[in-house]
């Protein structure tokens, strides 16, 4: 019995089971990272309509009324603060994959339909797309929470605004 031979063949089994779990742990992430850059895009849809419709009052309010002065100005600064935080959320929502994203459809477009199996094999390229992708659902989080402190503050001067009429 040769037990380099025993040993090398283990040892390949090893590798070949240890890069299966890898591939599983990278797919798992990718879907991860998608589902939560999904949710982004949702809180953000209903950010952007929650922040419409104050908008939309101040719009129909605003002209044409003599309001006092005080009241006019926290009215000016709350709808500036919505049209702040509802520019933030487009922003936000706006598409933006780098075509350096190579294990993402954005490059997929770019293939033969005989290149696409080799770059769906590419655990560094999938890895690489991964960290891109969190990086750009860990930016929208932040500019949501930017987005919702400015409405909260707009609301204050809309609410102080109603006392001073």
């Amino acid at each position: 019995m040769d037990t380099t031979t025993d040993s090398a063949a283990g040892e390949g089994a090893r590798q070949h089971t240890a890069g299966r779990r890898d591939a599983q742990h990278l797919d798992q992430a990718q879907a991860s990272v998608l589902a939560e850059l999904g949710r982004t895009d949702a809180k953000a849809g209903a950010l952007l309509a929650a922040l419409a419709l104050p908008l939309a009052v101040l719009a129909a309010a605003l002209p044409g009324r003599s309001w006092p002065p005080a009241a006019t100005v926290l009215m000016t600064l709350g709808g500036v603060g919505y049209a702040l935080a509802l520019l933030l959320v487009l922003v936000t929502v706006r598409p933006r994959l780098p075509r350096s994203a190579r294990a993402s459809f954005h490059s997929w477009a770019d293939l033969n339909p005989e290149e696409l199996p080799a770059a769906l094999e590419a655990p560094t390229e999938q890895a690489a797309t991964i960290v891109m992708l969190s990086r750009l659902t860990r930016t929208k989080y932040r500019a949501l929470r930017v987005a919702i402190d400015i409405a909260a503050a707009a609301t204050v001067l809309l609410a102080a605004a109603l006392f001073t009429i």
